[in-house]
């Protein structure tokens, strides 16, 4: 078996077939292939492979079943039993590395959330000394209304003294007047 491969797009091209044809074939394990990265690689000894699968697909139609496109490979002596066992390994490791790749891809969504979470919390940590400021305005303002009741009470009483003493100014013009027997307000527009 050669070493030697081409990128799938190539191949594709060479045998006049869409890449999709071509990685679907691979998938399935008729056409052996190997993948670096994203980029899926056809080796070179595949070829005439290739060209009885495209031969039996216009014979047998385009959805003819992939077993058996397989048995008539082994039948043509394009593919053993053991190239079958041998790819459908392969084919199961490529299944536990993209499964590995998703797996790592999860744990890395669910560090990225964790490390939110932690920008969050540290975020909210910080918001306190910013609330140091608030409170104290806070504190300052309830220390001004402490003050202006206190003012408004002194108010009040003082408040309250004029009003006793006007009573009380009231009460003596009233008693004057009864002893004078006329009212101040008679005499004042009185003749």
């Amino acid at each position: 078996m050669s070493e030697e491969t081409m990128v799938i797009s190539e191949v594709a091209r060479k045998f006049n077939i869409e890449n999709h044809q071509l990685r679907d074939w691979c998938e399935v394990g008729l056409v052996r292939h190997k993948r670096i990265g994203r980029i899926r690689y056809i080796f070179t000894d595949e070829d005439k492979k290739i060209e009885k699968i495209i031969e039996l697909k216009e014979k047998f139609g385009k959805h003819a079943p992939n077993e058996m496109i397989r048995e008539e490979l082994i039948k043509a002596n394009l593919m053993s039993e053991e190239q079958t066992k041998i790819i459908n390994k392969d084919l199961e490791e490529e299944d536990i590395n993209e499964n590995s790749f998703k797996e790592a891809f999860l744990l890395l969504a669910k560090k990225i959330e964790e490390m939110d979470k932690k920008i969050e919390k540290k975020e909210q940590l910080t918001l306190p000394s910013e609330n140091l400021a608030e409170k104290k305005d806070v504190i300052e303002i309830k220390e001004q209304m402490n003050k202006l009741e206190q003012d408004n009470q002194r108010l009040k009483e003082v408040n309250d003294q004029l009003l006793k003493k006007l009573d009380s100014i009231h009460s003596a013009m009233t008693e004057i007047q009864k002893e004078q027997g006329k009212s101040i307000w008679k005499r004042m527009f009185t003749k």
